[in-house]
């Protein structure tokens, strides 16, 4: 199977009303720009969501104003080759407007008996996901044979097959299916169900067909969960469009962390991001730094670029957008020693408790971690959990049959817990599992709405002295015999309400109350309340400082630390590879201008001064990458301190150890 290292992907939906498709196209000059771009690996369109092939296709649909005996695709698969550049075959498995023209019988009938689906992401009548296709009707039978069409007649590297989004379906074919497994299609839970079945089965019929692994065909799912990627597919893939507020800057730091627990040694991971601002947007061109900032942080987490483009349905080739994307990518390419196979190290690793998505509890762990500089995971409970001595479960991660056993086993290693809000409740939210390791027993929900809190003790001094705001609801325990609070709820004069006459909205903090809000126990601590999402919610540092005492408390030595001159919305990773240790810093802010984020400036890093943990090892010397300009440092106890020299924007340090 090939490995990509720099990818481009070309987005080329048509509609049949476009005249000259491909007319001025020229596949030599295409593979050429791709080459002097540094392009290795390029995603072209066999069939697009508009349900028209750009192949010499005998099933499909070929667009109608695509020149008589004109194989676009194949020009492409053959000029790329010529130039040593792989190709990998796009389909659209969820949408293909053409086919559900001429056949409507293919389409998905919504829970109205629509088959017209213009609420879809909220974007109007004026969008791809007007017709969407049925996978259990014959569609599938028909995109089977144009996808053994493709691999039988053109050398391809793979193929990435889109649009396996879920949506509800009640045609005839369906309602027959979910009979047949005694589901009500009357009900929309177990529609939605049987749809989720239903587009997991045609990717694995197409996943049996292709037999990718065996046959080494990069190949990928959008829209299934990448856990079942991972088992069907051979490498991963994480769209993100950053500047679309369906991902935002908050999509690649969760699916980066998660992403590479997936991977098989040696799977491909890549990072695909657009030149452009969202997918159909043909006239924007993101800045160097924007595009870059996507990409090194993909790299640091283990992930190879691939910057989409949209190919003009006349074939027009916009010299800018080429020379950008090879800006970036000539940047990169000198980093490449050190990126390619090295590991992340971490700290500790997040607990999810169901598929991977952008929940405000994730992102807001995920925030106040990074603004901490801790290094970290996220796991699901098919990961190996056995390299983590510290746990967090943010929020709601119940001990539903799966978790438990993975949460004892983890104790029973004499290992920790950091839970908040209802996380550690049994399914029914009625008791926690581990009562004696958390240290409380459960309640009920807390009654005080706004509640507040103030920390006791040695923690006192770390926040302000007064009732600090919890932000959300959170929940109401009780110490057991032999636990300790090192914080307490006080509740407000009143709760929030409306009684018939007045507002109750202004309400200060009353007393302190018994109530436990922060348990620092010998295995677990806890806190009452839902710390990532109040701080999702408010981004009140102060909460951020609680989850950094509840951390310290089993960890006291993280592998990397930097000063206040690293501004938090700065990021950091630490790697490893052989005899090096690698610290990735990112020095890029997205600005919110008007409704989008924005990066345009690449800010200056120089003067951070940094620790790093040694781990026992011996330092041979520490230099900047690319140019390996030493870099003084001191060495002291197990931590080795230094200062950034001059950078901007991004900032790649080098410790070489002493060989083992």
């Amino acid at each position: 199977m090939y490995h990509p290292k720099y990818a481009m992907f070309f987005d080329m939906h048509t509609l049949q009303t476009c005249p000259d498709v491909g007319r001025d196209f020229d596949a030599a000059r295409f593979a050429a720009k791709l080459k002097e771009t540094g392009v290795d690996l390029t995603g072209f369109h066999a069939k697009c969501n508009q349900g028209f092939c750009y192949y010499d296709t005998k099933i499909g649909n070929r667009h109608p104003s695509m020149a008589p005996g004109r194989d676009i695709f194949g020009e492409v698969v053959s000029e790329c080759g010529r130039q040593g550049i792989k190709v990998s075959a796009y389909f659209n498995c969820g949408l293909s407007n053409e086919d559900a023209v001429l056949h409507p019988e293919w389409s998905r009938m919504g829970l109205a008996g629509n088959i017209l689906h213009p609420e879809v992401y909220d974007i109007g009548w004026i969008s791809p996901y007007i017709r969407t296709m049925c996978p259990n009707s014959p569609w599938r039978d028909h995109l089977m044979n144009m996808i053994r069409e493709v691999r039988d007649r053109y050398d391809v590297a793979g193929f990435l097959f889109d649009s396996f989004n879920v949506f509800p379906c009640i045609c005839p074919h369906c309602v027959a299916g979910m009979k047949a497994e005694g589901l009500d299609y009357t009900d929309e839970k177990d529609v939605m169900k049987f749809a989720a079945q239903s587009s997991l089965r045609l990717a694995q019929d197409i996943s049996a067909l292709l037999e990718p692994k065996k046959n080494g065909l990069l190949t990928y799912f959008l829209g299934i969960g990448a856990r079942e990627n991972a088992k069907l597919g051979s490498y991963l893939e994480c769209e993100c469009l950053p500047n679309n507020p369906v991902w935002g800057y908050d999509f690649l730091p969760l699916y980066a962390r998660y992403f590479r627990n997936l991977a098989d040694e040696g799977t491909p991971i890549l990072n695909m991001t657009g030149r452009f601002n969202s997918w159909g947007d043909f006239g924007s061109l993101r800045t160097q730094e924007a595009v870059e900032y996507d990409m090194l942080f993909g790299l640091a987490n283990g992930m190879r670029p691939n910057i989409g483009d949209h190919l003009h349905p006349r074939g027009d080739l916009f010299d800018c957008v080429f020379e950008r994307i090879g800006s970036v990518y000539k940047k990169l390419r000198k980093y490449d020693p050190w990126f390619e196979g090295a590991k992340n190290l971490v700290d500790l690793a997040v607990v999810i408790p169901r598929r991977m998505s952008k929940t405000p509890e994730l992102v807001g762990i995920t925030r106040m971690l990074s603004e901490l500089r801790i290094q970290f995971d996220f796991i699901d409970n098919c990961c190996d959990w056995s390299p983590y001595n510290v746990l967090i479960l943010p929020d709601c991660v119940l001990m539903n049959d799966e978790l438990a056993p993975l949460i004892q086993a983890h104790l029973a290693a004499g290992k920790k817990i950091i839970a908040t809000g209802c996380s550690g409740l049994n399914p029914a939210q009625n008791a926690f599992v581990f009562e004696k390791e958390w240290g409380v027993k459960y309640i009920g929900k807390c009654e005080h709405n706004p509640a507040y809190f103030k920390l006791t003790g040695e923690y006192a001094s770390q926040l302000p002295d007064m009732p600090l705001a919890t932000n959300l609801p959170g929940e109401k325990v009780e110490l057991l015999p032999g636990s300790s609070a090192s914080g307490f709820v006080y509740s407000s004069w009143f709760s929030k309400h409306w009684d018939g006459k007045y507002s109750h909205f202004y309400a200060p903090p009353a007393v302190k109350t018994d109530i436990p809000f922060l348990v620092l126990g010998e295995q677990c601590a806890y806190c009452s309340f839902p710390l990532a999402q109040a701080y999702y919610q408010q981004t009140t540092p102060d909460l951020r400082k609680v989850l950094e005492i509840m951390i310290r408390h089993f960890v006291k030595d993280f592998i990397f630390t930097a000063d206040r001159r690293l501004p938090t919305f700065a990021r950091a990773f630490v790697t490893e590879k052989e005899d090096s240790r690698i610290v990735h810093l990112l020095n890029y802010q997205p600005d919110m201008r008007g409704l989008n984020l924005m990066v345009e400036d690449a800010l200056p890093l120089d003067g951070v001064q940094c620790s790093l943990r040694l781990d026992g090892r011996k330092v041979e010397k520490l230099y900047l990458a690319p140019d390996k300009k030493e870099i003084p440092f001191t060495v002291s106890g197990d931590r080795i301190f230094f200062t950034v020299p001059e950078a901007s924007g991004y900032a790649m340090l080098v410790l070489r150890f002493f060989s083992r």
